[in-house]
């Protein structure tokens, strides 16, 4: 009888768990804003691997009033309210207010060609304030323009200066050998490759390039080589000794390429760039391969060192405009 009665009272333990279980349904999250609820026709927010609520960008523009702006090549959305303006970059956790550095726990989010921010470090940024409910998963904000914003917090050591639009903090950009951080690095070295280009002129051919500005004590590292079907390849340099390979380090050229009359005779590029400190080298470079024909293309950040993993760009990369050699 004992048997009996443990085993009726399991089946019903399991039926009742069974029964919640499926009878559950999964809360939508909401966004508040002044005690308005804020509708998302198509995109929806979400809760990332950090725990963070992140919203379209676009909400943060309607609902709080802020001018939204996006930079496509530089995957930075800039968000201006009043008194104040912050800089986020997908993919990095590092943003900024009125130009000083801070730090989150969680990063923005391109998605589905959409750009989603991190909405309790974007609205505590532009001077709303921010309260999570977890039990009806409810984000409640708060904004009266009339009211004192709440003081920002403390930025995180170091000067921020922009070169070329990219920003640049000496003390958190910088490791502990005095080398450009790697995640910083591969922003300046996709600058660089986005104004490299070959093109042709009044039937000649030319390597063209215009360095982008670097902090003092770093210098460009440029390197090209071009692949014949047949005999040597022809390497462009800062370091060569012919003359007529021999291109600058920094500031703007155009250098006529001699060696090939005909460009159907190339078979394909490499291009090694870095940006090094004068003194400890750099963090990793940036190779890209294009083969003529368009059969074989790479662009890949490759760091100094395996503790940090390579990096590929080959999918967003503008082939086309840097190889106009037709």
């Amino acid at each position: 009888m004992l048997n009996i009665t443990k085993m009726l009272l399991t089946v019903i333990f399991i039926t009742t768990i069974l029964t919640t279980t499926f009878g559950m349904t999964e809360i939508p999250l909401r966004v508040v804003v002044n005690g308005n609820k804020v509708s998302f026709p198509d995109a929806q927010p979400f809760i990332d691997e950090n725990g963070r609520t992140q919203v379209p960008v676009r909400f943060v523009s309607e609902a709080l009033g802020a001018k939204v702006d996006w930079d496509g090549d530089d995957k930075k959305v800039t968000l201006a309210l009043n008194s104040r303006t912050v800089i986020l970059t997908i993919g990095k956790r590092g943003y900024e207010i009125n130009s000083q550095s801070y730090q989150m726990d969680t990063v923005a989010i391109l998605q589905d060609s959409r750009t989603f921010v991190p909405i309790r470090f974007v609205s505590e940024a532009l001077g709303a304030s921010v309260v999570w409910d977890q039990a009806t998963k409810s984000v409640y904000i708060k904004f009266d323009p009339s009211v004192p914003s709440a003081p920002l917090p403390t930025p995180l050591a170091g000067t921020v200066n922009y070169y070329d639009g990219i920003a640049f903090n000496n003390v958190t950009d910088v490791d502990e050998y005095g080398r450009i951080t790697v995640e910083k690095s591969k922003e300046f070295l996709l600058k660089l490759a986005n104004q490299l280009s070959f093109i042709k002129e009044n039937g000649k051919y030319y390597i063209k390039c215009d360095y982008p500005e670097i902090p003092e004590g770093y210098e460009w590292s440029l390197g090209i080589r071009i692949h014949p079907k047949d005999g040597a390849s022809i390497g462009y340099t800062p370091i060569t000794r012919i003359t007529d390979c021999k291109i600058p380090t920094d500031g703007s050229f155009k250098k006529e390429v001699t060696y090939f009359s005909n460009t159907s005779n190339i078979d394909f590029f490499t291009i090694a760039i870095s940006i090094n400190h004068i003194e400890m080298d750099n963090t990793g470079i940036l190779d890209i391969l294009y083969v003529a024909d368009g059969s074989e293309k790479r662009v890949e950040f490759v760091p100094y060192t395996s503790l940090f993993p390579q990096e590929e760009y080959t999918d967003n990369f503008d082939f086309n405009r840097m190889f106009q050699w037709k």
